[in-house]
């Protein structure tokens, strides 16, 4: 049974737009706020702006922490309890017209998931600036970004494949999330899991569209991405304590892949956070 409907200032809509196809709306909510089971008749996607909430859907609960982007088929049940400091999210959902044309080329709206990284938390930004500010242009800029946003997402998505992994891979899998931020070499890698360095490179980009270099390149990334958002470090401290060579190279890499230097991720989202949590820091 559907939940019944509620009024916008109730759900903390305080914007909405539509853009060819696309339904667009900011809510906020604030502290420990639980919204009840409830559905949307649309594919959606949810960006995390800022604070973080617990999902519960399809049989399992999800963190959707700052700058995540969550994806829900049409009519997927789900509820939601907010955290300590509330939350501001972007939810933009699709009409089956729409939907019709992205299908074909992504599965991403099939099932719920969660995506996370650091190109995507500087798309959801910039579509946030784009839908909040904006200008005649924001409307084709905000297309295109949602756009992009389903493609790296589809791609993200391609990391966790649903062959089964060997248990020599899923072990390397751990020892790289484990010490990302050490001098990993791949024949050390190799001699730990018990396999040739070769066919572990060879597997690895296999499974998981990568290879190890790349893999824990944006590994880095997002865990700076973080920093970034949640410290106020200097660039080129965070940048060394993430095996960058110096400031400049940690700038040039984070731009390749979230396309902000450090510095614009770091004022954008800065931004954002303080007019969510206007007395946060009193």
């Amino acid at each position: 049974m559907n939940a019944p409907a509620s009024s916008t200032s109730e759900w903390g809509i305080t914007k909405s737009k539509t853009i060819t196809g696309f339904s667009i709306k900011e809510f906020s909510q604030p502290p420990q706020r639980r919204l009840p089971w409830h559905e949307h008749p649309d594919a959606s996607i949810c960006f995390v702006v800022a604070g973080s909430y617990t999902e519960q859907a399809g049989g399992r609960d999800q963190e959707c922490t700052p700058h995540s982007m969550v994806f829900k088929p049409a009519a997927q049940r789900h509820a939601d309890q907010f955290g300590r400091l509330g939350g501001k999210c972007l939810l933009i959902e699709i009409n089956p017209g729409r939907l019709d044309t992205i299908a074909p080329f992504s599965s991403i709206l099939a099932k719920p998931s969660l995506v996370r990284n650091a190109r995507l938390a500087a798309l959801g930004h910039n579509i946030h600036r784009e839908f909040v500010g904006g200008d005649a242009f924001s409307p084709l800029s905000i297309e295109g970004l949602i756009l992009e946003v389903l493609v790296e997402a589809s791609r993200a998505v391609l990391d966790e494949p649903a062959t089964v992994r060997p248990a020599w891979l899923r072990q390397a899998h751990e020892l790289i999330h484990d010490d990302f931020c050490e001098s990993l070499t791949l024949s050390s890698l190799a001699r730990a899991v018990g396999v040739h360095p070769s066919h572990l490179a060879r597997t690895f980009r296999k499974h998981y569209r990568r290879s190890i270099g790349d893999y824990v390149r944006r590994l880095r990334i997002e865990r700076a991405a973080r920093e970034l958002t949640e410290t106020s470090a200097p660039l080129g401290e965070i940048g060394l304590r993430f095996g960058f060579f110096d400031q400049s190279h940690f700038a040039r890499v984070f731009k390749s892949h979230t396309g902000q230097t450090p510095a614009q991720f770091r004022a954008a989202s800065r931004g954002r956070n303080s007019r969510t949590n206007p007395h946060s820091a009193s």
